[in-house]
């Protein structure tokens, strides 16, 4: 199975981030959007995982954060990754517990690595993937989009667990399973 490690969002959130897409999308936005319902804060993707390993997944997961604090998180801000002039994802920013949120998301890349995952060489950066855009064409003026939705707000929730997430490729997209979790104290 392909599998992850993150952090789900709650209702409310997910509700915020298609009235945006729908918004984006009004604005003559071309991307491939990434579905709400699936929308989540990763901490590590694992790949191809063999289902007979979720158990040892989710007891190393216990040890690394079954001690830490739940987060407060809120969803604000916008931005393209590599830059707005060239983007090819546009994503929506992670603020509140950033500081314990890495703390988190080092146990569980530490904790992985010792189980043989490889080691993932970027740097942590929290956010949540709106779309994928392929082929950015001057006439989308993507620039103009980004801004209007740079000082976004879409509320504050508490993090209480992390999820250890099966992803089924269909053809609608994506279909997340939690397969495991732990929950933060």
């Amino acid at each position: 199975m392909r599998a992850f490690i993150a952090i789900e969002l709650p209702p409310e959130i997910k509700q915020g981030i298609t009235k945006i897409q729908e918004q984006l999308r009004k604005a003559g936005a071309n991307a491939g959007w990434t579905r709400p319902e699936g929308i989540h804060l990763t901490l590590k993707f694992l790949g191809e995982v063999e289902e007979s390993r979720v158990d040892e997944i989710r007891n190393a997961l216990a040890s690394a954060v079954g001690a830490k604090d739940k987060l407060r998180l809120s969803i604000e801000g916008s931005g393209a990754f590599p830059n707005a002039k060239n983007p090819r994802v546009l994503w929506l920013g992670v603020a509140g517990d950033i500081e314990k949120l890495s703390a988190v998301q080092v146990s569980v890349e530490n904790a992985m690595t010792g189980l043989g995952f490889e080691r993932e060489e970027r740097k942590f950066s929290p956010h949540l993937t709106l779309a994928r855009i392929k082929f950015p064409k001057p006439r989308d003026n993507w620039q103009q989009k980004i801004e209007s939705i740079r000082d976004v707000k879409l509320g504050v929730f508490e993090a209480d667990r992390v999820s250890l997430m099966k992803s089924e490729l269909k053809r609608e997209g994506a279909v997340y399973t939690e397969v495991g979790r732990i929950e933060l104290t």
